[in-house]
């Protein structure tokens, strides 16, 4: 999953990021990406319900009430953010009123992924209700696209199988099982995914990435 991510947001930030552009990172917790936005000249805004360890949240607000203009952005980042969120339509609503006239929304949001940071996680979304909640603010849908396929779902649930089963979680001896249990699924997915996962239907997958764009 994670490479999947990496890969779609640095180049997306790449093609995206100008020198001077304003960008909203909402939900943006320990802020990975920005350095890359920063070094690309784009001016960063990091937004989040709670601060993060080094103090660098510049606006602490829930994603359905964020206390900032509208249209303040040139680009608004919201990756893995919406899961933990109760009402969708309501931080679609908010995203798009932060984003201004022609700006580009870049969203990703988990699918096939165990529950995590409980006991706020509440919704995995379909492309097709990430597509309804875009039409209904205004957002014309640019790029939709999944991650990964079934034979990496699968892989994903027996990883986390033996990550989150019982026993001392800090222990050599766990971790040592750990790699010993998940290390040959992988190395055999990443191989059977190469020769066959164009012919998979990818009906589970990992990810939703999109870009949307906000014409009105």
């Amino acid at each position: 999953m994670l490479r999947h991510l990496t890969h779609f947001l640095e180049s997306t930030l790449h093609e995206r990021v100008k020198p001077g552009i304003r960008i909203a990172d909402v939900g943006c917790g320990e802020q990975p990406l920005r350095p890359l936005i920063t070094n690309l000249g784009g001016t960063y805004t990091g937004i989040d319900v709670q601060q993060n360890a080094d103090s660098t949240v510049d606006v602490l607000a829930d994603i359905g009430s964020i206390p900032l203009p509208g249209g303040s952005f040139d680009l608004v980042l919201c990756s893995e953010v919406l899961e933990h969120v109760p009402d969708t339509q309501s931080a679609f609503k908010e995203l798009a009123r932060l984003c201004k006239t022609g700006g580009v929304i870049l969203l990703t949001t988990p699918f096939a992924y165990p529950l995590h940071e409980e006991p706020h996680d509440f919704v995995r979304l379909t492309p097709h209700q990430i597509e309804s909640c875009a039409r209904k603010n205004g957002l014309e849908v640019e790029q939709l696209t999944t991650s990964g396929d079934e034979l990496q779902v699968m892989a994903t649930v027996w990883c986390n199988l033996w990550t989150r089963s019982g026993g001392p979680r800090r222990s050599i001896i766990r971790a040592i099982w750990n790699v010993a249990m998940r290390f040959p699924v992988n190395a055999m997915v990443q191989a059977l995914s190469f020769l066959v996962g164009p012919l998979l239907p990818k009906r589970y997958f990992l990810n939703t990435l999109c870009v949307l764009v906000k014409r009105s």
